[in-house]
């Protein structure tokens, strides 16, 4: 093992260029300081020994020429201006039939300035983080290093004095990169990166190039597994739905033709798809991915994954299991007997044809849980919400220990059913209790 050493001078380089120098292309060790800071040493290991100190100088020697090749091209990129580089993005394709790189960044400026206000961001910032974000990609360093495509971005933009919420938006604008990998949690950041993978999504999707089964040569199920985790790891609920059709309105403005027709409702699959694949990786019971994703709305995708989570965590304990046991006998006692009478239920129960205080006590509890959910925010604590549910055992317990359902009255019968209908309608503003397995099941 030898200890060498390079120029101090070079540690003006972004970190990341010398690691990669050292790493990849020449298969030596960085060494770094207890705070993760480079250092100007590096270890080589050797297969003989080094008496007179020449593999040691050799090595040296590689190590410095690699350096100043790699400084020319980092000092030649850091003078350029990146506004004005914009316009070489002309040159590289983006894919085929989605358009350049240029065109690309058109899409995302718009886009952004779209979700702008609903996030509360500056829209002059997204608009520039967007249009400058692509430029490392022309940039010596990246050619050289392809892989630091988006940190070198994010060095660029430092060392020409723009905003440090643009920079760190731009250097973070590929994550999260798989699925373990980090997500961007600054507003700008994750901005930049959700509204580059709808392009692509959209883009792909588009023309028609979608994943199969068995391929997905675009990792395109990994760009949608990335928006899912932006909107939730940020614990956003974003009117996803809309920035697809936005997104797919500025294609059409450049120009471009999409030959799948029904590209929204195939993204609206893909996600929900990408969204179950989530919730299985998190655990969550399989019959509480069916509840939460029968009906789904990408918009809410935040809120439907915490009540998840919250259900998974309490459906064997007392609270949960009270909560699937009351909507369970109310549901299968309504499912039983509706097709028993002369007309379909309406929704609409008549507390006035009330025989007894059992109807009287559970539809007054009913109308409270549906109050309940009519003045909770999006910031609601599901547990709590759960634990609120569980309450209603009381009243469904002592409605069916002494009601009749069945009564020989049909319009008594029919009303009870409208009660116990108007009991499940409102438990399923948490959740579809109906996929959910009972204890008994």
């Amino acid at each position: 093992i030898l200890e060498c050493s390079f120029d101090k001078r070079f540690l003006s380089i972004p970190k990341e260029i010398l690691i990669l120098t050292m790493q990849s292309h020449q298969k030596y060790f960085p060494l770094f300081t207890n705070k993760d800071e480079i250092t100007n040493e590096f270890i080589v290991i050797a297969n003989k020994k080094d008496d007179k100190g020449l593999i040691k100088l050799g090595n040296e020697r590689v190590v410095e020429a690699r350096l100043n090749d790699a400084q020319f091209f980092w000092n030649k990129d850091k003078s350029k201006n990146l506004v004005k580089k914009v316009s070489e993005l002309k040159s590289m394709n983006f894919f085929n039939g989605l358009g350049t790189y240029f065109d690309k960044v058109q899409r995302m400026r718009k886009l952004g300035a779209s979700v702008s206000d609903e996030l509360l961001i500056s829209k002059e910032k997204i608009e520039l983080s967007a249009t400058i974000c692509k430029t490392d990609l022309i940039s010596e360093i990246v050619g050289e290093f392809p892989e630091l495509q988006g940190i070198m971005g994010g060095h660029l933009s430092h060392a020409q004095g723009f905003d440090k919420e643009i920079v760190d938006a731009i250097k973070e604008q590929y994550l999260p990169i798989g699925p373990e990998s980090i997500v961007p949690k600054k507003p700008f950041s994750f901005t930049l990166s959700l509204i580059d993978k709808i392009d692509t999504l959209t883009g792909f999707y588009g023309i028609n190039e979608k994943p199969s089964s068995s391929k997905d040569p675009y990792a395109l199920r990994r760009v949608g597994l990335g928006i899912i985790r932006i909107i939730i790891e940020n614990k956003k609920n974003i009117k996803v739905q809309d920035l697809f059709s936005y997104s797919q309105n500025f294609y059409l403005e450049q120009g471009f033709k999409f030959s799948n027709s029904s590209l929204i409702k195939d993204i609206q699959i893909f996600l929900k798809d990408r969204f179950k694949y989530y919730l299985k990786e998190k655990n969550i019971r399989y019959d509480i991915i069916e509840a939460a994703t029968k009906s789904l709305d990408l918009n809410k995708i935040s809120i439907t994954y915490e009540k998840a989570k919250s259900l998974n965590k309490n459906i064997n304990k007392s609270i949960g299991i009270d909560v699937v046991s009351s909507y369970k006998r109310a549901f299968n006692i309504l499912n039983s007997e509706k097709k028993n009478i002369n007309e379909s239920l309406s929704n609409a129960t008549d507390p006035g044809i009330f025989k007894n205080d059992f109807e009287k006590a559970l539809y007054k509890k009913t109308n409270q849980i549906k109050q309940f959910f009519l003045e909770i925010s999006n910031k609601q604590n599901f547990d709590e919400t759960l634990v609120y549910l569980a309450t209603a055992k009381k009243e469904i317990s002592d409605f069916f220990d002494n009601v009749k359902v069945n009564d020989e009255s049909e319009i008594i019968k029919k009303n009870r059913l409208e009660l116990l209908n108007f009991f499940c309608k409102t438990f399923e503003n948490f959740i579809d209790f109906q996929q959910i397995k009972d204890t008994n099941e």
